[in-house]
């Protein structure tokens, strides 16, 4: 399943749109002109029938950061990248919602939160 997010939202990465998404980055390894996107996932299990078919709650977290630079806006960089993620992940039928938390280090950060339902049987998120 992880699998299947990531190559999901490989697909926002164009010649006009372009989020490092792997990985977590530290803080003060981000480098300029550059969007980060990293998560974690976890699958619980919800329920099963008579066949062992499980249905699981999907939950990822994951954080959109970049160094804040005055010779671009930042957080319209920022906000468009979170909404790519967005609607890539929702097309996925994962719901989705975002934080802003930055604080005052020079750093933007979004955090997004996503949940949904996968179905063994037909191994598709519903």
């Amino acid at each position: 399943m992880r699998e299947t997010i990531q190559q999901k939202l490989e697909e926002i990465n164009t010649e006009y749109t372009h989020i490092d998404i792997g990985a977590e980055v530290p803080d003060d390894m981000l480098e300029n002109s550059t969007t980060y996107f990293s998560f974690t996932f976890s699958d619980n299990f919800v329920d099963s029938d008579m066949d062992n078919n499980f249905t699981k709650r999907v939950e990822i977290i994951g954080y959109v950061k970049r160094l804040v630079n005055s010779n671009e806006n930042t957080l319209e960089i920022v906000d468009s990248a979170t909404d790519d993620i967005i609607s890539k992940l929702k097309e996925l039928n994962i719901r989705c919602s975002s934080d802003d938390v930055s604080m005052l280090d020079n750093i933007r950060k979004i955090r997004i939160t996503g949940t949904g339902m996968y179905n063994e049987i037909n191994n598709i998120l519903v």
